[in-house]
């Protein structure tokens, strides 16, 4: 006997005598049986007979779960509540070893109540962050934000956390620059001293080349939030683009001092002692760091990227080796750091084709193509103008002139 097939949210409403909108919800927090035509956007389609398990599975459920009491449902949801709240105030001091713990207690809130918009929205932001620091593969951390984010569009469109974390994602994974840095304005005029926003300023103008005005809105970020070392190292970092080394270097030893560490500076200091003066104090710096942070296949690419231009090629094909196996057992690329990595052999070919691989990622790196120091070997290739060429047309000075007099209002 044929199946029988529902074509569309209505459609399958009708079956189950509820509204389109019900069905939806269902589907996201219930498991109720739909099937995508071309990804999450696409068209729909049920079939009657998966419906009609999927119904009689539920009363089982709730049958057993009226054994249980009357206020199993509430314990779960004010459960759900308590995991959220310390997920937030993990998030206030956030660091990169950090990260995970608070995905998973925003996850753990998710299982107790799928309806729980915060803990939605707060595990969207930490997928984001994660891998915009390296602690997550943005090939599984971007996709699994964005279905958060479709979840809790279903439930509560206008929430001002959601808008930050859907900016961020146009950002990163979609590049969408324009749009990324409208959607981080309306939440600075809702939220002034949100430091995921004003960060999020702060890189959208990296991504466009803009370096000064990129500084002015990371410092504002790391202003309202010191106790975070992950916008420290962005501060670095603007001042590394900057072609400003010296002052990277600086500040790197001030975050350092004042207990802002992570591999993210790390790997921010090692680029900047490579731009100020590389000799063999500097690679012995650098060495010392991948010590120190051994988990960090990036910071391990730039030593060898070091030790190749320093003719200690035996060296750095070791770490070459040690490296790509570790890229192997993760299946994860790594790839800026390989680009790196390849640089200093002399690749150039194979170097763009993971720095293409970086900017589909949408690694926090990649975001700095037009501007970062170490590339400038590769600017004269046709091949890496390719690339820039999809990072969009650079605008010019006149355009941001809008965006100070914002910082001027917001602050």
């Amino acid at each position: 006997m044929p199946k029988v097939r529902l074509d569309s949210w209505k459609s399958i409403a009708d079956y189950l005598e509820r509204s389109p909108r019900t069905v939806q919800r269902w589907h996201a927090y219930h498991g109720l049986p739909v099937h995508h035509f071309g990804g999450c956007k696409g068209s729909v389609f049920a079939y009657a007979e998966e419906i009609d398990r999927w119904l009689m599975r539920l009363a089982q459920e709730n049958r057993l779960s009226d054994v249980g009491g009357d206020d199993s449902l509430a314990a779960r949801c004010a459960h759900s509540r308590e995991l959220v709240l310390r997920a937030h105030e993990m998030w206030e001091s956030r660091t990169e070893e950090s990260l995970p713990t608070i995905a998973g207690l925003y996850r753990k809130a998710i299982e107790q109540n799928p309806a729980n918009t915060d803990a939605l929205t707060g595990l969207a932001t930490a997928m984001i962050s994660a891998a915009l620091h390296g602690v997550m593969d943005g090939a599984i951390a971007f996709p699994a934000a964005t279905e958060a984010l479709r979840r809790t569009a279903q439930l509560d469109a206008g929430g001002v956390d959601a808008l930050c974390a859907g900016a961020w994602l146009r950002l990163t994974h979609e590049r969408k620059i324009s749009n990324a840095r409208a959607g981080f304005e309306q939440v600075l005029t809702r939220q002034p001293d949100s430091s995921f926003a004003l960060s999020g300023m702060a890189l959208s103008h990296v991504a466009d080349g803009n370096l000064e005005t990129a500084k002015t809105w990371i410092w504002r970020a790391w202003q309202k939030n010191t106790l975070v070392p992950m916008l420290g190292a962005l501060v670095c970092w603007i001042e590394y683009l900057a072609g400003t080394p010296d002052t990277a270097l600086n500040m790197a030893e001030q975050m350092r001092m004042s207990g802002s560490c992570g591999a993210t500076l790390a790997i921010i200091e090692s680029l900047a002692l490579i731009q100020a003066d590389p000799n063999s104090a500097c690679l012995k710096r650098i060495a010392a760091l991948a010590s120190e942070y051994p988990q960090s296949l990036t910071l391990h690419c730039v030593l060898a990227h070091e030790y190749a231009l320093s003719g200690k090629s035996a060296r750095a094909r070791e770490i070459r080796s040690a490296v790509e196996s570790m890229n192997e057992q993760k299946k994860r690329s790594n790839a800026y750091g390989m680009a790196l990595m390849a640089m200093g052999f002399g690749n150039d070919a194979e170097a763009i084709r993971w720095l293409e691989t970086s900017f589909a990622d949408g690694s926090l790196w990649s975001l700095a193509l037009r501007s970062d120091p170490i590339l400038n070997p590769l600017r004269e290739d046709v091949r890496f103008q390719a690339l820039l060429r999809k990072c969009g047309v650079h605008s010019g000075n006149s355009a941001y002139t809008g965006q100070l007099a914002f910082i001027t209002r917001a602050g």
